[in-house]
């Protein structure tokens, strides 16, 4: 039996269409949510801690049973003074929230550009506690996420900067404000929404330029007799009157005393769109980095087309391309978008793609290889990396006496076996570093000291 389906309506104008079930799940959501939130809220407004109601606790009952009973004038004044720090610290700091509050309300700052691992100040800025030596305020980001927040004293205020751990894109930022003592015996908290855009890119590194991208995508021209001489000097004919004395081939004169001259061989561009593509996925921020190099550096050429996975339609603006690489942040694990990209594009004429993507096997490896048996196009990949990792052996007594040291990067040989598989199915493959700015193609493996 078909699930029922119902239409919500408000002022008489359809707004949605759901099925019964679809209704009972996401009341359902609702219904298991508002618990957590009502308590989070009830925690974020009750001033005291769980060290302040110990410490109240314990004050309360050296003030009672002992003080008032037994007249222990030491345990009286320990007790009472315990309570007094506990209320005037819940006081103080349920007043500094109320103050903060109201004046929240005034902030605002601009939009906000970042790169991912780079310190950038914001603007932000808040009054700093110094009449108040108990409190301290403090806060974080928690829309979006990944964002580590760094203060700094600044005469009376509190300075915001930022270090942004991966890219995004977002509308709005969620700050959590923290109003807190020294003590650890009373804290307060609430959250402020501000509408600001907030774009975050991936660091570059040490990748200024891609001149290999570059190359890769380059045009080449054709040999035809209607173009112009602007090719290579290959063609070679009898000396004419008006040729140019620089074209003479005068190791020929002197060989067989025959004027002859080599001439800049008539050609025309060949018209060939260049496409991007970034694939998402585990440790995807230097390819990410390594396609925005690409396209701010101009390296695909006058006419590209630009995709990534999350985004429906490719793009030819370089602000909208930026966009969809910051967007693709929040997409790894998830199914790639390739197959589907180069099936729309493969019937737009002689295209080369090149396909930006970590330097690490994954699915995306499969659904690559399995495009390429109906791509017509050229296909060139550029793997980036934050290094590479060699296996070394260690010796016994290091490995005892040294706490094993995690190094970042790709392993070499899972480098070594994408490498292979890619130059396998006839794929041009470039690998590049962007902490070091290195780039390897074909001498990959002599380059890594890898057997080929």
């Amino acid at each position: 039996m078909a699930e029922r389906r119902i239409r919500w309506q408000r002022s008489g104008v359809p707004i949605d269409v759901m099925t019964e079930g679809s209704i009972r799940d996401r009341g359902w959501r609702r219904f298991t949510a508002r618990p957590g939130n009502l308590a989070r809220r009830m925690r974020d407004l009750a001033p005291p801690t769980a060290r302040g109601l110990l410490v109240a606790g314990f004050s309360a009952l050296a003030l009672w049973p002992f003080g008032f009973g037994s007249l222990d004038l030491v345990l009286f004044v320990v007790g009472l003074a315990g309570l007094v720090l506990v209320l005037l610290a819940c006081l103080l700091a349920a007043a500094t929230a109320l103050v903060l509050r109201r004046r929240l309300r005034r902030r605002s700052t601009e939009p906000q550009r970042l790169e991912t691992g780079s310190r950038i100040r914001t603007g932000f800025r808040v009054p700093a506690l110094r009449r108040l030596p108990l409190l301290r305020l403090r806060w974080r980001w928690e829309e979006p996420a990944g964002v580590d927040v760094r203060l700094r004293r600044r005469g009376d205020e509190l300075v915001e900067d930022v270090i942004a751990r991966r890219r995004f894109d977002a509308k709005a930022i969620r700050r959590r404000f923290e109003v807190y003592d020294v003590f650890g015996l009373t804290r307060v908290a609430l959250s402020r929404s501000e509408p600001v855009a907030v774009l975050a890119l991936p660091n570059p590194g040490r990748l200024r330029s891609m001149p290999v991208v570059q190359s890769i995508s380059a045009a080449e021209g054709m040999p035809h007799p209607s173009g112009t001489p602007e090719g290579d000097r290959m063609e070679i004919r009898r000396y004419a009157p008006g040729d140019s004395i620089r074209h003479i081939m005068w190791k020929t004169f002197a060989r067989t005393r025959e004027l002859n001259v080599r001439l800049p061989e008539k050609s025309v561009e060949r018209a060939r769109k260049t496409v991007a593509y970034l694939v998402t996925g585990p440790q995807d921020e230097p390819a990410a980095a390594a396609a925005r190099v690409a396209l701010e550096s101009g390296a695909l050429g006058d006419s590209w087309l630009f995709g990534t996975d999350g985004l429906e339609e490719p793009t030819a603006e370089l602000d909208a391309a930026l966009r969809a690489i910051a967007r693709s942040g929040g997409r790894a694990g998830r199914p790639s978008g390739l197959a589907a990209f180069l099936e729309r594009i493969r019937r737009q004429g002689e295209i080369h793609c090149v396909v930006f993507a970590p330097a690490l096997p994954g699915a995306w490896t499969e659904e690559a290889l399995a495009a390429l048996t109906a791509f017509p196009g050229a296909l060139s990949f550029v793997l980036a990396t934050d290094g590479v990792i060699q296996a070394r052996p260690m010796p016994l007594w290091r490995r005892l006496l040294y706490e094993p040291h995690e190094e970042e990067g790709i392993p070499a040989e899972q480098l070594t076996r994408l490498v292979r598989t890619l130059a396998g199915a006839g794929c041009s493959t470039v690998v590049v570093d962007r902490r070091s700015g290195r780039s390897f193609g074909r001498s990959y493996h002599q380059t890594l000291g890898a057997t080929a």
